[in-house]
């Protein structure tokens, strides 16, 4: 979702382009992600970013621009607490079960899950503060209105 949303918010009005590149890039990303798992794996996070990256390219159209950077912190924070969650009740079950996985698979799947949305989070962040400086400034200027004597 959070695919489809940044890419929407440059590509405003060209709902359709920013669908299909959001499809394409989730794809991707899908793949790499899951393919550590298993074919099932791969399957199930291939069809949940198709729906994901729709969805987010539809609400980057609809939501005005200065709600975007808080609703791209509020969404990336959901995910990462989502998926911490998820590896977690993973490495649990690994535990539990005595199975061993390979650390560079680990380490390739959890650096695109987390990084990924710790560096939009940062992004969002920046571009809400410039967002905000921008319109302070705009609010600070004097306005002089003729008055009567």
């Amino acid at each position: 979702m959070i695919i489809g949303l940044v890419l929407a918010i440059p590509l405003q009005g060209q709902l359709a382009v920013s669908t299909v590149l959001a499809i394409l890039i989730s794809i991707l990303i899908a793949f790499f992600i899951g393919q550590p798992f298993g074919a099932l794996a791969v399957i199930e996070a291939l069809s949940a970013s198709l729906m994901g990256s729709m969805m987010g390219a539809m609400l980057g159209e609809m939501v005005p621009v200065s709600h975007i950077p808080l609703l791209m912190i509020s969404m990336d924070v959901i995910y990462l607490l989502s998926v911490t969650s998820l590896i977690l009740l993973i490495h649990r079950e690994t535990a539990k079960n005595n199975l061993q996985t390979t650390g560079k698979q680990r380490s390739y799947s959890f650096l695109l899950t987390m990084a990924i949305p710790i560096v939009l989070i940062g992004m969002a962040t920046l571009l809400d503060i410039k967002h905000t400086e921008s319109n302070q400034d705009m609010n600070n200027h004097d306005q002089h209105h003729m008055m009567k004597e």
